[in-house]
């Protein structure tokens, strides 16, 4: 997987963001999907990975932190039936610095917590909905826009991310750059149950 839009200019501040990667065969939709908003004149379809902000971090999280919160996320999406599913459209802001960042894709489900944050227990849920990224907004939305494919899968992993503005494009010129992937584990429905002797 290729997880950075290009090499990062040295010295402009990063947003460190918690991120849920899908599975590559969750992600080939999304991005035929980007291609549709493009063509259908949402400029920002191409400024953001497939992937869901969690939380934003003030620095990245170490291998054994993103190790347990996987576990513990897959034991969570375990009590809904082990799947996470993408739904209609919505648009996350995240704040940035100073800034908004205004991520547009399909609401995510997966029956996580909705009180608290789904995978950091003492943080609180961000004002952002879940939501699997394809685009960046800067301003409204064009009207008819292509619906957003439909998806469900069970495979996906957690990783740090790291967000740059660049000085030009609108503020949808961007780079990124994700981190190790750290795989849910598989869950109970992957297992064949052993036979009698």
């Amino acid at each position: 997987m290729k997880t950075s839009k290009s090499c990062f200019l040295q010295g402009l501040p990063a947003l460190w963001l918690l991120v849920l990667v899908p599975h590559r065969d969750a992600r080939l939709p999304l991005r035929a999907w980007s291609a549709s908003l493009f063509a259908a004149g949402l400029p920002g379809a191409w400024s953001f990975p497939w992937v869901a902000p969690l939380a934003v971090l003030n620095c990245p999280l170490p291998a054994e932190d993103l190790k347990r919160l996987a576990r513990s996320m897959r034991q969570q999406a375990d009590f809904a039936g082990g799947k996470f599913s993408a739904g209609s459209p919505a648009v996350a802001a995240i704040p940035s610095g100073g800034e908004t960042l205004s991520v547009f894709g399909p609401a995510l489900s997966a029956g996580l917590e909705t009180e608290r944050c789904p995978i950091l227990p003492s943080c609180q849920l961000p004002a952002w909905p879940l939501i699997i990224g394809a685009a960046l907004l800067n301003g409204a939305l064009p009207e008819g826009l292509p619906a957003p494919p439909h998806l469900s899968f069970r495979a996906a992993a957690l990783a740090n991310m790291s967000l740059r503005r660049l000085p030009s494009g609108g503020g949808l010129s961007v780079e990124w750059e994700i981190g190790t992937l750290y795989w849910l584990p598989k869950n109970s429905y992957h297992k064949k149950p052993r036979s009698a002797v």
